[in-house]
């Protein structure tokens, strides 16, 4: 029987039909969305409950300013990558590689993550028909925080 190479063996693996894995990375790109918006909101939190100490809120600042900015950057090409692909679906495994980094430069990026999701849900659930772009009253923030709380 003769020896088949690992290159070999993969490049006769069946793969996944073009059209799948567009789904799935729509999936995956609607999930990093949610997760990078969650994080957005428990730094809104994070401001009201730490009002009036401008170290604390400095630190968190920069941490959440480059987590967000850093995932809305990847989130962007990511976008411009599904588009290359829909128009051409040979560059569809492009998508299988494409790795997000949730929550890089945060020191328990799980936590973090996991805080993320659970904002996002909350708000979901307590503002199912609420445009993303409409801004928080401190009162609002609260509520949001308040019932995420809980769920913990």
């Amino acid at each position: 029987m003769p020896l088949i190479l690992a290159e070999e063996y993969a490049d006769n693996l069946p793969q996944a039909p073009a059209e799948d894995l567009i789904r799935s990375f729509e999936d995956k790109l609607h999930r990093q969305d949610d997760l990078v918006y969650g994080i957005a909101l428990f730094f809104e939190g994070i401001c009201l409950v730490h009002a009036g100490q401008e170290k604390i809120l400095e630190t968190y600042r920069k941490q959440f300013r480059n987590i967000i900015q850093e995932g809305s950057q990847a989130i962007h090409h990511a976008r411009g990558l599904l588009e290359e692909v829909k128009k051409d679906h040979s560059k569809a495994p492009l998508l299988e590689d494409y790795t997000f980094s949730p929550c890089k430069g945060h020191p328990d990026p799980p936590r973090l993550a996991k805080r993320g999701r659970l904002m996002v849900t909350t708000y979901s659930e307590l503002f199912p028909d609420r445009p993303r772009s409409q801004a928080f009253t401190k009162e609002e923030t609260f509520a949001l925080i308040k019932h995420a709380a809980v769920k913990i």
